[in-house]
């Protein structure tokens, strides 16, 4: 019995240090960008999302310009898309959605969105 009792306890102290493992690979930062955003849509470069895997994020912060994006493939215009305020962050998850992602200016400012991206 209390061998048994070892083993699981072996086991659950095992699959929860794998467990935090992998959570920790998944979140671990793998590039840094500076998207200028203009009036024409423009997307998170090809280099940094050969870095992110299949589950990876990108998340920042919108310094400069208040832009629009969308990540349903369609490219945003100035007045269609998903309205980013300056200083407000945002959050895209998941390659397909990192793949879509775009962005432009709403006003004669241009945006700068600095990102980091994850795996």
């Amino acid at each position: 019995m209390v061998k048994e009792l070892e083993m699981k306890t072996f086991l659950i102290v095992t699959v929860a240090f794998l467990i935090g493992t992998f959570a920790f690979a998944q979140s671990r930062a793998v590039s840094y960008e500076s998207i200028t955003v203009a009036d024409t849509a423009i997307g998170i470069t090809p280099s940094t999302l050969t870095l992110v895997l299949a589950n990876g994020q990108c998340s920042g912060r919108l310094e400069t310009g208040q832009i629009r994006f969308r990540v349903d493939g369609t490219d945003p215009t100035d007045s269609e898309g998903i309205l980013l305020e300056v200083g407000e962050l945002i959050k895209v998850t998941q390659l397909t959605n990192l793949l879509a992602f775009k962005a432009i200016r709403t006003g004669a400012t241009s945006g700068v969105l600095k990102i980091h991206c994850f795996q």
